[in-house]
């Protein structure tokens, strides 16, 4: 053989009818009607292989529901209307209540016979989703995923790549320095997480004082709150156009189709789960991606709605469900929570029922200490605030106890702002810690604006956890060292341990035994998010709830 060759990869597919076939065609692809597939040279594989990922007609068999399980009268309702309903639908499916083997069940019973779009929060869901639902007709996708190729639907050859956001802010700018580079790529994920639109120079300014971003005192004068919106403006129409070498960020990936158009009616049923967590560019995304024929079905929980300081559409399903003038059914009976933590849940969520099989279970009061030295690998201890959680830990791990935090990427954050300081040594970090934590509560105070009170809470519990993990390190280097090993996700932990975790960081896990740390959740009996944070707590419990005091 020639070894100058092009080796070949097949790359397979149903039909030549499918939707990216002029893309596959300009890689050089070329359709074998004898095996049906495609071929392509295997410099370009890898590219066909992302655009084959895409929704693509197969075989419209419609699966036969399931005879053999006693289904609930709620999980009935729901199997009917996706058997013979019409119009659109929202479910609010409290915490355990067993929604993905609903969901699964449901779109057996879907009588449609094309694409089907299952849109999930993450990668970990879509995981368990797709280990779950065998039905050919369904695609089980993060909507990041499905807006990436309908963002290569328009540009061919886009690859992620977040430095790109970077390069934009260096193009609208002359050489920024660090810091305000910093908090404008910020502003501008924010702004990508916030808006349907390029937003103007007074939403940007709303974005600016509600997630606290900020620049050093000594350039505050120079990038004022008025300049760094409008340079995040000019970031935003740069998102527009393509980038030389063909790279899109993680943001760009909903944000970028929603604004530009590019999301095109495919799926004759779009199914959102955790919808009471995705922001305002998702929702419209799964939307826009439904045929006019077709049917959308929002999940979710919005008393589990606890992400609204990352962007979340905060009254997401309720907006949607005025917005698709959907009708609404439920499931509220769970399977996972014992029934003492039900009533406990009760003051937040009345609906909320345990399954009439479900045991008593317990809840326990203890005072901290005696509830610290109870915990044993295999227990949870939650926290509204993440500075308790460090104590904790330290505590379990100076008494032979294997514990850990639950949270890698917060344990980067905390590495960033030990680098960011500069300190030469231990006492230095933490004078230069302390200062940093009175100048930005002076200015937050000085600011006014809303959510003061929750800002200034953040950053003291920013200044409390690394005070904390500096205990007992030798030097700045330790202290990073330090953080790296304590922060791990429960995905790639490396041994079994007690697992202290933050609740946003607990959503969607669960355990045995949990121990609350009770003196961190305030306003559990209000209907805000505080409200919502102490439910989702609460229903990470199996068996066994501590509330240590």
């Amino acid at each position: 053989m020639n070894e100058t060759k092009k080796a070949t990869a097949l790359v397979e597919i149903t039909g030549n009818t499918y939707p990216v076939k002029e893309q596959l065609k300009a890689l050089g692809a070329r359709w074998n009607g004898a095996k049906r597939c495609w071929v392509v040279s295997a410099d370009r594989a890898e590219e066909a292989a992302a655009l084959v990922q895409a929704p693509a007609p197969r075989a419209a068999v419609v699966p036969t529901p399931t005879t053999s399980v006693n289904w609930s009268e709620e999980q009935t309702a729901i199997f009917q209307w996706f058997a013979t309903g019409t119009g659109n639908m929202v479910v609010q499916a409290r915490a355990g209540t067993g929604k993905t083997t609903t969901i699964k069940e449901a779109f057996n019973h879907a009588p449609e016979t094309g694409r089907l779009l299952y849109a999930v929060f993450n990668k970990k869901n879509q995981k368990e989703a797709q280990e779950k639902i065998t039905d050919a007709r369904v695609d089980v996708r993060t909507l990041h995923s499905l807006g990436f190729f309908f963002i290569k639907s328009v540009w061919r050859n886009a690859r992620p790549d977040d430095a790109v956001e970077y390069d934009r802010i260096n193009r609208v700018t002359d050489c920024l320095p660090d810091e305000v580079a910093s908090a404008l790529h910020r502003l501008v994920g924010f702004c990508k997480n916030l808006t349907t639109s390029v937003p103007d120079l007074n939403t940007v300014l709303d974005i600016i004082d509600s997630r606290n971003i900020t620049v050093p005192d000594e350039m505050e004068a120079e990038f004022p709150p008025a300049k760094l919106a409008k340079l995040a403006i000019a970031v935003l129409k740069e998102t527009l156009i393509a980038d030389q070498a063909d790279r899109v960020s993680f943001n760009d990936m909903v944000w970028l189709p929603v604004v530009a158009g590019w999301v095109k009616p495919t799926f004759s049923m779009v199914v959102v789960d955790e919808a009471q967590d995705m922001n305002m560019p998702q929702l419209l995304m799964a939307e826009r991606a439904c045929l006019k024929t077709g049917r959308i079905c929002i999940v979710g929980d919005d008393r589990q709605a606890i992400y609204g300081f990352r962007g979340a559409a905060t009254d997401g399903m309720h907006m949607m469900r005025q917005r698709l003038n959907a009708g609404q059914l439920g499931l509220t009976t769970t399977y996972r929570c014992p029934k003492t933590v039900v009533a406990l849940a009760n003051v937040v969520v009345p609906d909320y029922t345990a399954a009439p099989s479900a045991p008593e279970g317990e809840v326990l009061d203890m005072g901290l200490d005696v509830a610290v030295k109870s915990l044993v690998v295999g227990d949870a201890v939650l926290s509204r605030l993440n500075a308790p959680l460090m104590s904790v830990c330290l505590s379990l791990l100076r008494n032979g106890t294997a514990a850990r935090i639950e949270g890698r990427d917060i344990g980067k954050q905390l590495v960033g702002m030990v680098r960011k300081l500069k300190a030469k040594s231990v006492p230095n970090f933490l004078e230069k810690l302390t200062a940093w934590g009175t100048k930005q509560s002076r200015r937050i105070q000085a600011s006014g604006g809303r959510h003061v009170s929750s800002k200034l809470e953040l950053i003291q519990d920013q200044v409390q956890t690394l005070a904390t993990v500096a205990e007992g390190c030798e030097s700045v280097t330790d202290i990073e060292l330090k953080i790296t090993a304590l922060f791990e996700d429960s995905d790639n932990a490396r041994k079994p341990a007690v697992v202290c975790s933050s609740v946003h960081k607990a959503k969607g896990l669960e355990w045995n035994r949990v121990c609350l740390l009770e003196e961190t959740f305030k306003n559990k009996e209000a209907t805000g998010e505080e409200a919502n944070i102490y439910y989702v707590a609460v229903t990470r419990a199996k068996k066994t709830l501590v509330r240590a005091r």
